[in-house]
């Protein structure tokens, strides 16, 4: 018995019902015991329909027997327990006898019928045996069709609970269940049964197609049980007319099977009954059809959940698939489903999620501004989604810039019950945006650089040559020249700019390039003066070799330019740093990648070198020129120092190399480049 299960005891005898019910109490303590004193007690609890079983003494049901009988009837299943005391030579006892059933007097014809099912049944039946009818009369067939019903799923269970019992023991010619297709308008007989199993069922019914309404019509329309007790004669069409008269079937109840607002067909029973169906027969025909309706219905809400089900569990399986991160709140904004993404997302479990606030993957300003958004879409009832940039914090401390889409789930009772949301990382997008945004800040640099630099040499070559119209001897030469320096000046800020403007971008393709050749075609394309060249050990580096190029061009104009026309330039590798240990210096292979374990390499090549150096043994730059060298607004002359240093930069930053500044060896500029990628 379940935890909720209540026996009532029954008996005129106030101690013989304290006594029948004391044991139930202390044996099994999840049952409640209800006590009550004979006809008047038993009514009032079945009202309520809330027992599980009746125990009375033998006195008592004598007294009272037609409750009994109208409760088994009404309640087929609910155990009735009746115990009778008795004297034997063995001593005292108490027999325990369940009522089956309650019949006529023996000696009529349904009564004899129905004792003789019971006694069969005694004889027969075994434990995994149903019982077999318990008679003929209008309410035995509505007990025996709604005990099998009870475990009706399908049509197959359905045609022995229904058709199969309505047959049984020629209680019925024959009886049959049809299903109602309101798209082509007929029915369409679905299980069936009959005494002789010789009925022809491949047949439809058409439904509102000729001028005449059929019984099967009237049945859908006024969705009452029709009653023929004279088929031949009848003036409207009646399914298998011929057939039923041929079989000596002169009665038909036609019932529709009907739910609620839901209709799903008919349910038909012919009988050979020279009385026809009384007004008993019709009765339980009408209770048949509305529990076969019933069992219908709930078959039909079974296949849509089922049909739900699987919509989920694809849905399910898709959200699993779905690379960004999708979550379901509470209206308390606590996790109810989490996807598999969002889990790798965060590096939380499932059970490290659900349950938790939100609170636990964003900070506080994500939370709060994602409160106000929910906020206005529940004011609004705006059910389309809303996105909302948010920073994630992942179980490792670890952060990302994400975005979410937020939507609200459906409304019940007007009451707010949650969001759901679609969790993206943009770290690659926002990487986007701020290379977007250096781009327009060279815009800016160049807009001023053009305002600035490029007008200075330009009024300076206007004055001079202003001052050439006034001068007629010797020393228009001179003025000439200045003029010429300055438009060279100009030409070199104008290839900058458009070097910059064009190639300022990161470098998506690269080619093997070997750095002493590149470093060699750059110096024959400058004008170098006597200035001299040393190229040490070379290397081949992945690098875009037009930008590479102007960015050498510019070093090597930047040296000769402030570091004297003869100035000694020295280009080459960048050595492993050291570390010192007290007592010797030692290679810690951080520009090198050595073998397994730090062992020695057997061969050369596994040695590869980080990068690269150009260093010049002019002037050098004082440390504030130094920090300051790569900037296109810093200058140290009236002329300006131009923008080739920015290129440089430039160019090894859009190769992801590192770029530095320090003093030679010889007192000079060392411009290093790192972080180079060998080909």
């Amino acid at each position: 018995m379940s935890a909720t299960s209540t026996v009532l005891v029954i008996s005129n005898d106030a101690e013989l019902r304290e006594r029948l019910a004391a044991p139930l109490e202390w044996s099994y303590p999840n049952v409640d015991v209800l006590t009550a004193a004979g006809f008047d007690g038993i009514i009032d609890h079945l009202d309520d329909g809330s027992l599980d079983c009746i125990v009375a003494d033998d006195a008592t049901a004598l007294d009272s027997p037609a409750i009994f009988q109208a409760t088994r009837e009404r309640h087929p299943d609910l155990p009735l327990l009746v115990l009778s005391e008795y004297n034997a030579e063995r001593g005292d006892g108490v027999a325990v006898m369940e009522v089956v059933d309650f019949l006529d007097s023996i000696g009529t014809p349904g009564s004899d019928d129905a004792f003789a099912g019971w006694v069969a049944n005694s004889v027969v039946r075994n434990h995994g045996t149903a019982a077999p009818p318990g008679g003929n009369r209008p309410e035995d067939v509505v007990r025996d069709v709604k005990r099998s019903l009870v475990d009706a799923s399908s049509p197959m269970d359905i045609e022995e609970a229904v058709c199969d019992q309505l047959t049984l023991g020629g209680r019925y010619k024959f009886a049959w269940v049809g299903e109602y297709d309101r798209g082509e308008r007929q029915v369409v007989p679905w299980v069936a049964a009959s005494e002789t199993g010789d009925w022809p069922i491949s047949m439809t019914f058409p439904v509102g197609r000729s001028g005449r309404q059929s019984v099967i019509d009237r049945a859908l329309r006024s969705r009452e049980v029709q009653i023929i007790n004279d088929i031949e004669a009848h003036e409207a069409a009646v399914p298998w007319r011929a057939t039923a008269t041929e079989r000596d079937c002169n009665a038909v109840a036609i019932a529709p099977l009907a739910y609620e607002d839901e209709l799903y067909g008919i349910l038909g029973v012919y009988s050979n009954d020279d009385e026809g169906f009384d007004e008993m027969e019709t009765s339980a025909v009408r209770e048949i059809a509305s529990s076969v309706s019933h069992v219908l219905d709930t078959i039909a809400i079974r296949g849509r959940i089922d049909q739900q089900e699987r919509v989920l569990r694809r849905y399910e399986r898709l959200v699993e698939t779905v690379g960004d991160g999708m979550y379901v709140l509470d209206s308390d904004g606590h996790f109810m489903t989490v996807n598999n993404a969002m889990m790798s997302m965060t590096g939380y479990s499932r059970e490290g999620l659900l349950g938790e606030h939100i609170s636990i993957i964003l900070d506080d300003e994500s939370i709060s501004a994602g409160r106000d958004i929910i906020r206005r879409m529940v004011r609004d009832r705006r059910m389309e989604g809303e996105t909302q940039e948010v920073v994630v914090e992942t179980k490792d401390g670890r952060t990302f810039p994400g975005e979410v889409q937020i939507a609200l789930l459906p409304f019940e009772d007007e009451q707010f019950r949650g969001t759901v949301g679609v969790v993206r990382d943009v770290t690659e997008r926002k990487k986007r945006e701020q290379e977007l945004q250096r781009q327009n800040e060279r815009l800016d640099a160049f807009a001023s650089i053009v305002s600035h630099d490029l007008r200075n040499p330009l009024g300076v070559s206007q004055g001079y040559l202003d001052l050439v119209k006034e001068q007629t001897d010797d020393s228009v030469a001179t003025y000439i020249q200045h003029v010429e320096d300055g438009l060279d000046r100009m030409e070199d800020i104008v290839a900058d700019v458009l070097a910059i403007a064009r190639q300022g971008q990161t470098v998506t393709e690269t080619e093997p390039t070997d750095l002493e050749d590149i470093v060699r075609e750059a110096w024959s394309n400058v004008d170098t003066k006597s200035a001299t060249l040393t190229v040490g050990e070379s290397m081949r580096l992945a690098a875009d070799r037009s930008r590479l190029l102007r960015a050498l061009e510019n070093l090597f104009r930047n040296a000769v330019e402030h570091g004297g026309e003869d100035v000694a330039i020295d280009v080459g590798l960048l050595e492993p740093p050291t570390v010192d240990d007290g007592e010797t210096e030692v290679s810690t292979g951080g520009f090198e990648f050595p073998g397994e374990d730090n062992a020695a390499p057997e061969e050369p090549e596994l040695t590869r070198p980080a990068g690269f150096y150009v260093a010049d043994d002019g002037e050098g730059m004082p440390k504030t020129v130094r920090e300051n060298a790569f900037d296109s607004e810093f200058t140290t002359s009236e002329d300006g120092l131009g923008i080739g240093l920015w290129v440089v930069r430039e160019v090894a930053s859009a190769h992801g190399w590192t770029t530095r500044v320090v003093e030679s060896a010889e007192g000079g500029a060392r411009f290093e480049f790192s972080d180079v990628k060998p080909a």
